[in-house]
């Protein structure tokens, strides 16, 4: 894999399209959501956000346990864990604001009502306190707080994976499979129910992630070709039931979630096997690093070495899609479906930007330091540390 300055620039590349892809599918009636992944195929962008982010941390602290311990691993994760909770909440509160000012504007009550927004609104007390214990998530402002429950179960995982292999296997096994017989979960408050995404199921992922990412750096992805054409089999399969046989069998793709685990909150195993088939596959065939070399592949690394900000800025511009799209269908003779085209592409032209700019930025605030060490006759070298 390529590297730049001690970084896994392929992985930089993946979790930057996954970006794109997200900020697409979070701005709901949008004609471009159409194109994503997620209708070809069981699993979406969301399972490859969880797997990116466990490569990404095994990546940065796993090699690191030796030398610092591992307290000082889970103080880093604990820290982290306390940024994105602050980074969700700053989230969350721009997101009301936008919807209440699209409400005030539109009159359209789903602006205040959809996706969970009605706790907060009818009981601005109890719903306000539900988001800040996390017990309340907003729909399509829910991933942030699964990713603060895997951080917090880095650590612990990590510690099985030192030990053997095969206890972290058992115990990350064992604890999804007491998620999806609902005996693990996390309620939600002060609606009833449980998280959207159940972080006690979704670790499984997460930690297959940590698992690849502490193997990178000792061996590849071996190529095994039974392996390899079941894959291909399987993500054929799914794409022939996604879109309903190509539209000859229409019943097909509600046989499919009536009869196979495709359930999305507690990752179902057929979801769970469509990504990692996916991402063999894509491993083989080196996509990454074959489209990391072009224009497109370098847009894409530069969103994935600015991944939160990125995110923050993606969430935040999909609320406001949202908003234009609503004001668009009651205030205009407009459709909103090429409004909200139109918004997802200047969207993702403005998360480009930001990524220029932030690393625009980033190397003037580094020139003076690079400066003071060549004068002082000491060679500059990156620290390696991927933004997880």
């Amino acid at each position: 894999m390529h590297a730049l300055g001690g970084r896994n620039t392929v992985i930089d590349f993946w979790r930057g399209l996954v970006l794109v892809i997200i900020f697409v599918n979070h701005v709901p009636g949008n004609i471009l959501e159409h194109l994503t992944p997620r209708n070809y195929g069981f699993s979406d962008a969301a399972e490859a956000f969880v797997f990116i982010s466990g490569l990404s941390v095994a990546l940065v602290y796993y090699p690191r346990l030796p030398q610092t311990g591992i307290l000082r691993v889970a103080r880093r994760c604990l820290r982290r864990s306390f940024e994105l909770y602050r980074m969700h909440l700053i989230l969350t509160g721009a997101a009301m604001a936008l919807f209440s000012v699209g409400y005030v504007i539109s009159d359209d009550i789903g602006m205040i009502e959809a996706h969970g927004r009605s706790a907060v609104f009818e009981d601005t007390a109890r719903g306000i306190t539900g988001v800040l214990l996390l017990g309340h998530q907003l729909g399509y402002f829910n991933i942030l707080p699964l990713y603060i429950a895997l951080m917090l179960w880095a650590p612990v995982a990590m510690i099985l994976l030192r030990i053997h292999v095969a206890l972290a296997a058992a115990v990350s096994i064992g604890i999804y499979v007491l998620a999806r017989v609902d005996v693990l979960a996390l309620p939600s408050w002060p609606e009833p129910g449980r998280w959207f995404f159940n972080p006690f199921a979704w670790q499984l992922l997460f930690t297959i992630g940590l698992f690849t990412g502490a193997s990178l750096s000792q061996k590849g992805t071996p190529y095994w070709r039974p392996a390899f054409l079941g894959a291909v089999v399987f993500l054929a399969a799914s794409l022939v039931i996604m879109t309903n046989a190509f539209g000859l069998a229409p019943n097909l793709l509600w046989s499919a979630f009536v009869n196979f685990d495709i359930i999305k909150s507690d990752l179902g195993l057929g979801r769970l096997l469509h990504f990692l088939a996916l991402a063999y596959v894509v491993t083989q065939l080196r996509l990454g690093q074959a489209l990391q070399g072009t224009a497109f592949g370098a847009e894409m690394m530069r969103l994935g070495r600015y991944s939160l900000p990125v995110f923050a800025i993606g969430s935040i511009l999909s609320a406001l899609g949202e908003v234009i799209m609503t004001l668009a269908a009651v205030k205009s003779s407009a459709s909103p479906h090429i409004v909200g085209m139109v918004f997802t592409f200047l969207g993702i032209l403005g998360l480009l930007l930001l990524a220029r700019y932030l690393e625009w930025t980033k190397k003037g605030s580094t020139a003076p330091r690079q400066e003071r060490v060549g004068k002082s006759g000491l060679v500059s070298v990156s620290s390696g540390q991927l933004p997880h």
